[in-house]
């Protein structure tokens, strides 16, 4: 057993050499992230193989060169993408060893929690590495929220995580206490500064847990949807659940009416809208037994802010992938969502140019006079065409036409009531079965009132 440690410990440290300063670091403490990030960066893992091989040839790289030995090419290309992961590090290790087992830690747990609260980017150039840490802190930590516990302070002091710990303040204990005349949550850190009386000042901030923040942000940017505040404030007054209730619970019932249908069809969310009531109902514990003006104002308001941070989030999210201060992206987008459109109907639809041209809008050139043809559209297929490809591949483009043809056949030889069924299925997030009888029982009253009238 101690001479196959031994081994593995040799080839762990030529890999490490082998990734450099930059990646060596986070190839022991964070295999399974850097392999991951490996799998989608050829280019990266062309390069330590071409170290690899030029190291091999001046006699570097004894121990992994051994075990290289007899693969073929095409298993030295994998290995070098990920399965090093499994063949130097693995599983079973790599899941005992937690992050505050290697150095400058070695153990201490708290010292690197300390740390990881103040900041380690520096220290992690893999990026995904680093957002993994951060992960798996947030899981530990959990999301502490409204909860009193007066007189347990949240610093997490045993090493043991069988039972759920509590956020790591930066300094000092912080306990959290319920204002009786307003119901605000408030922190006291009991280590503040020094008064001149010579002990630390008990500090009173509103300001919640980071990682309360955090973890709230990651579940809004996962449940919250975009809502136009206006058509939602028109139907919540029919929404707005009792005790008990739900909005999904009130909107089936309310998507019945004329009027309130057709916008909570344009609405379309309501999770989104559930996610909110559960927020609302934790924050504020008496939210039920509110006047329903006031459930339906903090609904709304909350909704808004909800908007204000996806808005937030997506232009962040804008920025870094344009990577330029001044680049337009979303005018970049119409354009190649355009080309894409192009491409469809040319390959899917058959269209011909001329023909493209007139659905998009696409003038034709004054000057230009071959029937049937349309430069402008000619280059636009052309663009669009390779984007496909770039995405899905030569043969897994032809696949995706195959299968939008055979979509729009399908739904071609649908009835009216099916096609509106399966439009309300994916608006409402609802089984088709249950949508079709919708739709059936609402014409079936609409056959009624005519029959009636």
């Amino acid at each position: 057993m101690g001479g196959e440690t031994d081994i593995r410990r040799k080839r762990l440290e030529e890999l490490k050499e082998l990734f450099g300063p930059a990646f060596g670091p986070a190839v022991e403490a964070y295999g399974r992230s850097l392999a991951e990030r490996l799998l989608q960066d050829e280019g990266l893992a062309a390069e330590i193989r071409e170290r690899f091989e030029q190291g091999r040839a001046s006699g570097k790289f004894p121990a992994l060169s051994e075990l290289l030995a007899g693969k073929t090419n095409e298993e030295v290309e994998e290995f070098f993408r990920a399965g090093w992961a499994r063949e130097i590090l693995p599983r079973s290790e790599s899941i005992s060893r937690r992050p505050w087992d290697y150095p400058p830690w070695n153990g201490d747990m708290e010292s690197y929690r300390e740390d990881l609260y103040a900041g380690i980017a520096f220290g992690l150039p893999d990026f995904r590495a680093f957002a993994q840490e951060w992960l798996e802190e947030l899981a530990r930590v959990g999301y502490y929220g409204m909860e009193e516990s007066l007189g347990l302070p949240l610093k997490q002091q045993a090493e043991d995580f069988s039972s759920p710990p509590k956020p790591l303040p930066l300094y000092g204990e912080a306990y959290p206490v319920r204002l009786g005349d307003t119901g605000q949550t408030v922190w006291l850190d009991l280590d503040g500064p020094r008064s001149e009386r010579g002990y630390r000042e008990i500090v009173v901030s509103e300001e919640p847990l980071r990682t309360d923040k955090a973890i709230l942000a990651a579940l809004t940017a996962l449940e919250g949807r975009p809502l136009d505040i206006g058509r939602l404030r028109e139907v919540l007054p029919e929404i707005v659940p009792s005790y008990g209730e739900s909005v999904w619970d009130r909107w089936t019932k309310a998507i019945k009416q004329r009027h309130t249908g057709k916008v909570l069809r344009e609405l379309r969310h309501h999770q989104a809208l559930d996610y909110v009531l559960s927020l609302l109902r934790y924050h504020h514990p008496d939210f039920d037994a509110l006047p329903i003006d006031e459930r339906i104002d903090l609904i709304a308001e909350t909704c808004a802010h909800v908007n204000e941070f996806l808005e937030g989030l997506r232009k962040l999210v804008a920025f870094l992938e344009h990577r330029s201060p001044g680049r337009r992206g979303p005018a970049s987008t119409r354009v190649a969502a355009r080309d894409i459109k192009a491409a469809i109907l040319k390959d899917v639809d058959g269209l011909t140019y001329r023909e493209i041209g007139e659905e998009l809008c696409i003038p034709i050139p004054a000057d230009f006079l071959y029937k049937g043809d349309h430069p402008t559209v000619r280059k636009m297929v052309g663009r669009g065409r390779k984007a496909l490809e770039g995405a899905l591949g030569k043969e897994g483009w032809q696949t995706q036409i195959e299968a939008m043809r055979a979509e729009a056949e399908r739904w071609r030889s649908l009835t009216p009531v099916q096609r509106e069924a399966e439009d309300e299925a994916e608006a409402l997030d609802i089984p088709y079965e249950d949508a079709l009888q919708r739709v059936e029982e609402k014409q079936d009253g609409s056959d009624g009132e005519s029959g009636i009238a």
